[in-house]
């Protein structure tokens, strides 16, 4: 029933989108929110649940809001009617694509109830834990002005990107991701000592994401996994509605905190904020940039090489991001490009089925992962890390998505590493003996 109506939905949304982008935009919020409804109370794909909720937030009354407004941004000035809905059938695209993906799939059964045995099973030693956030944590003070100073306060030293990524984003969420540990730890205990640990941590972690000087994707990466844990399969209506409310709400007051209120610059209340600018972005380079030749993924492999040294990087000349014609028109280069128009610039309308089929295809195998009752692990962190990351990554754009994703799979690696470090193995039941003749 579930795949009935989506596809149901998606044929709506593109022609309605024929005849005005707005009511296009409107069909997919409804979409979403029927989707969210179906998923909400079944133990199904966790990470169907984030990508509905991602693209209620990005994707549906935003644009359309902002089209309907003629609002603008970047002094852009205002982007055609046919270019809007040009970029809407690309979001279709890759929203058809992540559900054919999961065609033919059983439904899964409702996860049974924790036992009692399951809930007790915390970390193998919750002092490795602490003793890594905390040096995590010190290294924060090696760079006080990357990390310490609010965003937008330009600092007389320069600093290279992988500076940031050692002392200020790797540490973070080294911080983070051991927090979510030791509150899992302390959830499974029920412990004073453990509640007390992961308190002293939960404090640590409070200082070291100050969204004064932190990016918003370092709260998502380091913060979203430990909700996913304790919501994703049974309170899942709570989960999708905590990061709506976190993103389209709480965001841009945040930005006009850390940013406009220090320079006197006035932010406009939601969807109007910067924070939810990528289909506008994406309809202003398909109108204003001459149509490219296509990649055939060097524009994608040019993005996920962002690890590489800027002379070692793939194919840097496949930048959108860096063609004149949209330094010419946008007034900054810093723009929100989400990776299913990178796939569209590489194979053409068939990329961003192609991409959102992949994707979806690699979380299947995250969605597996998934389960409260599981020892805790570095894979089993990794799973909740990467379903986090998907928030921004499919906002984008991928350049400034890695460093932080990267950072949180090694932070997830590290802290699930030390929390499985000497664990004693379950012993075996004894077998019963044959008796004797």
């Amino acid at each position: 029933m579930r795949t009935l109506v989506f596809w149901s939905g998606i044929v709506c949304a593109a022609l309605c989108g024929l005849i005005d982008p707005v009511w296009g935009y409107g069909v997919v919020f409804v979409l979403t929110v029927v989707q969210l409804s179906m998923l909400g109370t079944a133990s199904d794909s966790v990470f169907l649940l984030i990508h509905y909720t991602a693209v209620l937030i990005y994707f549906s009354l935003a644009p359309a809001m902002q089209i309907a407004t003629d609002t603008d941004f970047w002094e852009v000035g205002i982007v055609g009617q046919a270019a809007h809905t040009q970029a809407l059938m690309l979001v279709l695209l890759y929203m058809a694509g992540v559900e054919a993906a999961r065609l033919g799939l059983p439904e899964p059964p409702a996860a049974p109830r924790p036992a009692q045995r399951a809930l007790g099973a915390g970390v193998a030693h919750p002092f490795l834990l602490l003793a890594c956030l905390e040096v995590a944590f010190a290294m924060l003070f090696l760079r006080p002005d990357m990390n310490f100073t609010a965003r937008g306060v330009i600092s007389e030293e320069e600093a290279a990107p992988v500076q940031y990524i050692v002392y200020s984003t790797l540490p973070k969420l080294m911080v983070l991701l051991c927090c979510v540990a030791l509150a899992i730890h302390a959830t499974r205990q029920r412990t004073l000592w453990a509640w007390c640990v992961a308190g002293l941590a939960f404090a640590l972690a409070a200082i070291a994401a100050n969204p004064v000087n932190t990016a918003r994707q370092v709260i998502l990466i380091g913060l979203l996994p430990l909700l996913i844990h304790a919501l994703g399969r049974r309170h899942r209506w709570t989960l999708a509605a905590v990061i709506f409310g976190a993103i389209a709400g709480l965001g841009p007051v945040l930005n006009l905190i850390s940013r406009d209120a220090m320079w006197g610059a006035e932010l406009a209340s939601y969807p109007f904020s910067q924070d939810f600018d990528a289909m506008f972005v994406v309809a202003g380079i398909l109108e204003r940039a001459p149509s490219p030749d296509l990649g055939y993924g060097r524009y994608l492999l040019s993005a996920f090489s962002f690890i590489l040294p800027r002379e070692l990087k793939m194919f840097p000349g496949y930048d959108p991001l860096g063609w004149a014609a949209v330094l010419g028109n946008f007034s900054q280069s810093n723009l929100s490009l989400p990776p299913f128009t990178t796939a569209y610039f590489d194979f053409g309308l068939a990329g961003p089925a192609l991409l959102g089929f992949a994707v979806s295809a690699l979380f299947r195998l995250v969605d597996k992962a998934i389960n409260p009752q599981r020892t805790l692990t570095a894979g089993y962190l990794c799973a909740l890390v990467l379903l986090a990351a998907y928030v921004p990554f499919l906002r984008g754009p991928i350049l400034g998505w890695g460093p932080f994703a990267v950072s949180g799979l090694v932070a997830a690696v590290v802290a699930g590493s030390l929390a499985a470090w000497f664990r004693r193995p379950a012993p075996r039941p004894a077998r019963a003996s044959l008796p004797t003749a």
